[in-house]
């Protein structure tokens, strides 16, 4: 997935900064421009489309960057936006401690995200909240966000969470619904990150703490 470093779109091509995970070599890196766009040609047969070339920071290796022009400025260079990578690459998640089905359902989102289907990742991000109050023992018969809120009581969470579960939760909502608000990169990046905290936070810190725990009284013991 694609990031956006101090830069607002649309914007100028030559002033957008962006980077991501590699396809090449899997690093998350800042990409540079490589190829720029003959603006007189494109504005004067009215190109609404570009794929531009940069390069991986880290590797060197060339990545197709897609993006629509939304206007030119005056000396003809292109004003960007929705940039995609055409090039797919799968994000990396922690799912250390995670329970096959939730990690099943988050596996299927990180797919979508790959090939920028921001809606079908939206709303599996929502598929993957509802498997955890299920995991955890919520009441399945109550509304989605009453699960939330029970399981999260149940976990001793406090109202940061709850909330952070249910921006998921509306994200997913929209993105199952056209006539609701768009979910684009921006939104996309924050709801993996919604995600991947809330996972960590219900499975894999406890599961570290766990481990901590046993290692240590096996320690204990082997010192009697």
């Amino acid at each position: 997935m694609l990031k956006l470093y101090g830069t607002n779109l649309p914007e100028q091509i030559t002033k957008v900064i962006i980077g991501g995970k590699c396809p090449h070599c899997k690093d998350s890196s800042r990409f540079s421009l490589r190829s720029k766009p003959m603006g007189n040609e494109l504005k004067r047969d009215g190109i609404a489309e570009i794929i531009s070339s940069y390069s991986c920071d880290a590797c060197l290796r060339i990545i197709p960057i897609y993006w629509d022009i939304d206007g030119w400025t005056g000396q003809n260079v292109p004003v960007v936006n929705n940039p995609e990578m055409i090039m797919t690459v799968k994000e990396d998640f922690d799912f250390e401690n995670v329970p096959d089905s939730i990690k099943s359902e988050i596996d299927e989102a990180l797919d979508c995200l790959s090939v920028n289907a921001y809606h079908g990742f939206a709303a599996l991000c929502r598929r993957s909240v509802q498997a955890i109050c299920d995991n955890l023992g919520a009441d399945g018969s109550t509304k989605v966000q009453n699960q939330i809120t029970e399981l999260l009581e149940m976990m001793g969470l406090d109202k940061e969470w709850e909330d952070m579960a249910k921006q998921i939760m509306l994200t997913g909502h929209d993105g199952a619904h056209p006539q609701l608000p768009e979910v684009n990169l921006k939104r996309a990046s924050v709801l993996i990150s919604l995600l991947q905290d809330l996972t960590y936070q219900l499975y894999t810190r406890p599961g570290k703490i766990k481990e901590a725990a046993k290692l240590r009284k096996e320690a204990i013991q082997k010192g009697k």
